[in-house]
């Protein structure tokens, strides 16, 4: 397979210990077949602590996805059909490239970082919510 951004060939790598993805060289970007991402979603293998404490930059993230969403339309490396680009769970500011043929996703260099990110601090906001829930039941 080749990058959809730059052709050069994609080299097969193993992420988080078992999960084989496809990375460029020359960008950095990473395919990801169907599946392969929510797997990821699922596997807490990196320590994001220090990214989960800085203030995003929702400026400069609002002006990147609009510059993703208005760029060229790239092809599926595994299958050649022309990607649809979107943000990722409607609210990461994270933009992907998917494939509707076969599933793939595409991810620009960092993006898969920003989504793991992004899922950490879901999982922390959402235990606080469902303790702080839970603290003010009434007790029987």
């Amino acid at each position: 397979m080749n990058c959809p951004r730059d052709r050069e060939e994609l080299q097969p790598s193993t992420y988080e210990g078992h999960i084989t993805v496809h990375t460029c060289p020359g960008c950095g970007g990473i395919w990801l077949d169907k599946g392969e991402l929510e797997e990821i979603e699922e596997i807490v293998g990196h320590d994001y602590t220090s990214e989960l404490s800085r203030i995003p930059d929702f400026i400069g993230n609002a002006f990147e996805m609009a510059r993703q969403l208005n760029s060229r339309d790239i092809s599926c490396p595994a299958c050649g059909t022309l990607t649809e680009s979107a943000e990722y769970a409607y609210c990461s500011q994270v933009v992907i490239d998917r494939c509707p043929k076969c599933g793939g996703i595409w991810l620009d260099k960092k993006e898969l970082e920003a989504i793991e990110v992004f899922y950490e601090k879901s999982r922390k906001e959402s235990r606080k919510l469902r303790l702080s829930f839970l603290k003010g039941l009434p007790r029987k």
